[in-house]
């Protein structure tokens, strides 16, 4: 029930600062950034439609079509954030632009709204919109998810040049969902990434040990052949969140100044100590020694 109420509290607040970036920095200066939002200002623009009203109408069948063909659980964590992301769309349309600068426009606006998306998305739900006909393509078709949203949300962006009939409208969208794009993803992904720390040293069975102890993360070893030399070392492998990085860097240095050390992105990282709770109980199905 708690998880439940956060959840909805982070959706409600993410529709609206999204709906203030769009309000108060994209509608007055005419960015069509993708997405229901960017849809709605251009046919907005092009009959005077209520943007609000639009998203909203918009919304209804897609959510039909979100049932049908992507399930029963992805249209309900889809269904409140259609319905709100709209109403603050519109209660927002008043607000005054805060820049007149069009550059400034897609910068500020796409950051304040990509921070309201991903507060939607760690909400575990979306504000519907292209986000399902996006993965309606991604499941039906060979189409990568990347692929699919530049699909759509490129056949979006060109609705802002029939609608506001200006390329410098277009080259400015595509610059805002750009920058939206790479909000949400370091909001999503950025604040809890993580690293692989491979190590080769003549002292890795003390690193290993003081990490263990410092860190309190497990190290794979992994037999390696010098190249040149011919012969055998143990190179440890540490996969630590992004926050932890200094401290095994510094502390393997510290007893190995000549530590050859490679610290690489983990894009995805599942398992005890990051998608589950730490666990000191060691498991004779245990592939991995408990972190």
């Amino acid at each position: 029930m708690v998880k439940k109420m956060k959840d909805y509290a982070l959706v409600t607040i993410g529709c609206f600062i999204a709906a203030v970036g769009i309000n108060g920095f994209m509608a007055a200066n005419n960015i069509v950034s993708g997405g229901i939002g960017g849809l709605s200002l251009s046919l907005q623009a092009m009959f005077g439609w209520e943007a609000g009203t639009v998203a909203l109408a918009i919304n209804i069948p897609l959510l039909v079509l979100c049932y049908f063909f992507l399930g029963k659980s992805t249209f309900i964590s889809t269904l409140y954030g259609s319905f709100i992301f709209p109403i603050f769309i519109n209660l927002t349309a008043k607000m005054p632009s805060l820049t007149q600068n069009q550059l400034l426009g897609a910068v500020f606006g796409a950051i304040i709204l990509g921070v309201g998306m991903g507060l939607v998305f760690m909400g575990n739900s979306s504000t519907g919109g292209t986000s399902i006909p996006i993965w309606i393509l991604h499941k039906y078709t060979p189409l990568s998810l990347g692929v699919a949203m530049t699909i759509v949300d490129g056949i979006v962006v060109l609705t802002g040049l029939i609608a506001f009939k200006n390329i410098d409208t277009v080259l400015y969208s595509i610059i805002a969902l750009l920058i939206i794009g790479y909000v949400v993803n370091l909001m999503i992904a950025g604040f809890q990434s993580s690293k692989n720390i491979m190590i080769i040293s003549e002292k890795s069975a003390i690193i290993k040990e003081k990490v263990a102890e410092a860190a309190n993360r497990g190290v794979t070893e992994i037999p390696i052949f010098g190249g040149y030399t011919g012969r055998e070392k143990r190179m440890l492998m540490i996969t630590v969140l992004t926050v932890e990085v200094p401290t095994i860097e510094h502390l393997a240095q510290k007893i190995d100044p000549a530590a050859f050390i490679i610290i690489m992105p983990a894009t995805q990282v599942m398992g005890r100590g990051f998608s589950l709770h730490k666990s000191f109980e060691i498991s004779e199905e245990d592939v991995l020694p408990p972190v």
